[in-house]
């Protein structure tokens, strides 16, 4: 059943392949996104500003999670989806063997460097000792490393799993933890009064449960893949795998330096700044610009659920050298990304107050300073779906190399010089300005890129197979008995 499904995404119409596997993934996603969004909504509410800050500081980690996640979710399932559409099935049995080992380990690695020694990083992500967001950010990250493991092997499986056509179970895998997470929160932080300790623990408990419904996929046969043993584990293997999603995974590697750039100049100028540096100064700041970002992130990550859908189809009719269904598919999938990030972006402009509030309760300093962020920093928020789908799609394609540009230019070649630069002449509004300027910046050059390949990929003819040949064949020799 699972190579019908792959065989599916060379022969199916584009827009169906896209809204079957499409929507799922989106709802899919949208879950994954509330896993954090919900923490800082309930504490937020619940604990107060300096808790939403203290989850908000903590932007590097999840940047470090999400880069090596991406390892497996974008570069093990374009090799998987390239090894499928050319039927080379013991190539795709060693590489899903490869990519659970690589994700247990990594995780590992995450789980030992940050749960033993938070204060150091929580240090280094920008929050000043002595805070309160200092001690929140602390106690949430010794706890919330330990789920790690359960985390990215769930999200490792789950882009197997899309990658095999059932981007359904996958969504629902995501859906299980996502609204165990909202239950688990109101009983921790509500009802027993856990605080900040009660986000954590019920984002722990969420991600096992996801895990174990994601692993229960491939124990109960659903799956055509096959664990091939420790036999055919292979260093190299995983390097390729890595090279694969390394654009992506760089986007978010630097992403974890900016973060902490953009955290220490929030801190630093928001206590200089002569309006805000006397009503929370920093803190709020951090807290505000945290409260901005989530409402921005719901673009990308409707971006991303619906690359879940696309990538896995870029790649299989890459390795097919079916060109026209590759450019047919980027350009369709972009189409349904721009909707919705019209609809977020639309209510951003509009009103940004009613988002802001959702974060902390009537809180008017973190809504004043939070609405200035929305409206300056992410002015050119509604394309941020748009880069990021760029990037995958020359990942996609095997272009790691493009891909990595398209990466850089947002979050390396721009941003980080604009941090560095603006606010020394503009103070606090300059660390705001700095991420329109790089967003816009990138986004000219993405463009030329993206444009560049389409129209290369437009210049080939697919190509007939033996089969498709015999086809053509015994058509046109109907029609000339038909005569």
């Amino acid at each position: 059943m699972a190579k019908a499904n792959a065989e599916k995404m060379g022969s199916d119409s584009l827009f169906k392949l896209l809204i079957s596997m499409g929507i799922p993934g989106l709802l899919g996603n949208m879950t994954t996104y509330l896993y954090r969004t919900v923490d800082q909504i309930y504490v937020g509410n619940y604990v107060g500003r300096n808790a939403l800050g203290g989850i908000s500081v903590l932007n590097p980690f999840n940047n470090i999670v999400i880069a090596l996640s991406l390892f497996i979710t974008v570069g093990g399932a374009a090799m998987l989806a390239v090894a499928t559409g050319s039927r080379d099935y013991d190539k795709a049995n060693r590489l899903f063997t490869n990519i659970i080992v690589q994700a247990i380990g990594m995780a590992l690695i995450v789980t030992a460097l940050f749960a033993f020694i938070p204060e150091y990083w929580v240090r280094l992500f920008g929050a000043k000792e002595g805070t309160e967001i200092f001690e929140y950010a602390v106690v949430y990250l010794r706890i919330i490393a330990w789920g790690q493991v359960f985390n990215m092997l769930n999200m490792g499986l789950a882009a197997i799993i899309r990658t095999e056509g059932s981007a359904t179970y996958s969504m629902i895998a995501n859906m299980i933890g996502a609204v165990i997470n909202i239950g688990l929160n109101a009983v921790f932080i509500i009802v027993l009064g856990m605080g900040i300790e009660g986000a954590a623990l019920g984002t722990i408990c969420s991600q096992f449960a996801g895990a174990a419904f994601s692993a229960a996929y491939f124990f109960t046969g659903k799956s055509n893949l096959k664990w091939k043993g420790f036999g055919v584990v292979s260093i190299r293997q995983m390097l390729f795998v890595a090279k694969f999603g390394i654009a992506p995974s760089i986007f978010q590697m630097l992403s974890f330096y900016t973060n902490i750039l953009l955290n220490r100049s929030l801190q630093k100028y928001g206590d200089l700044d002569p309006v805000y540096g006397l009503i929370g100064g920093g803190e709020l700041c951090i807290s505000a610009v945290a409260a901005a970002t989530a409402v921005e992130n719901l673009i990308t990550t409707t971006a991303m659920g619906i690359n879940q859908a696309a990538s896995p189809i870029i790649s299989f009719n890459y390795g097919a050298k079916k060109y026209s269904r590759i450019w047919k598919a980027t350009l369709l999938s972009q189409a349904m990304a721009f909707f919705f990030a019209i609809i977020v972006y639309a209510m951003m402009r509009i009103c940004p107050e009613v988002l802001i509030n959702l974060f902390s309760k009537d809180d008017a300093e973190l809504i004043a300073f939070g609405v200035e962020a929305m409206r300056i920093a992410k002015l050119f928020a509604i394309f941020s779906g748009y880069q990021m789908l760029v990037s995958m799609f020359f990942s996609a394609c095997c272009k790691p190399e493009v891909a990595t540009l398209v990466s850089l230019s947002r979050h390396g070649i721009f941003l980080i010089p604009a941090l560095l630069i603006l606010p020394r002449f503009y103070g606090l509004s300059g660390v705001l300005y700095a991420n329109a300027v790089s967003d816009g910046c990138s986004m000219i050059l993405v463009t030329l890129l993206y444009d560049a390949e389409i129209r290369r990929l437009r210049s080939y003819t697919d190509e007939v197979t033996y089969d498709d040949r015999s086809f053509i064949k015994r058509i046109y020799q109907k029609i000339r008995l038909t005569k």
